[in-house]
């Protein structure tokens, strides 16, 4: 059962964040544990998080634009992707890469 597992690893991912072991990973992880477990605020809580411990990782603004949009909140959800996109490409230009 998918939503067994998916409850079992955001229980996983809680006890790292519970035991001081706070990353955006884990955050991004555990975040998408809930979108797959229908709990988009939760999941929304936690890309936020990912996102204020490392403020310039795409994949945070990414989870928050599709917790965003599950919640219905369109426009923020679009701001989110956009948001998402940017930090992507400056991460991936040129001058980025060296």
């Amino acid at each position: 059962n998918i939503e067994s597992i998916n409850m079992d690893d955001v229980q996983i991912f809680a006890q790292f964040i519970d035991g001081g072991m706070i990353s955006p990973t884990v955050c991004a992880r555990r975040s998408l544990c809930y979108l797959m477990s229908d709990m988009p605020k939760e999941a929304l809580d936690d890309a936020i998080q990912a996102q204020v411990i490392s403020p310039v990782w795409h994949v945070a603004s990414y989870l928050q634009s599709a917790s965003l949009s599950f919640l219905g909140m369109e426009n923020e959800s679009q701001m989110a992707l956009k948001e998402g996109s940017t930090l992507e490409a400056k991460r991936n230009s040129p001058s980025q890469l060296k």
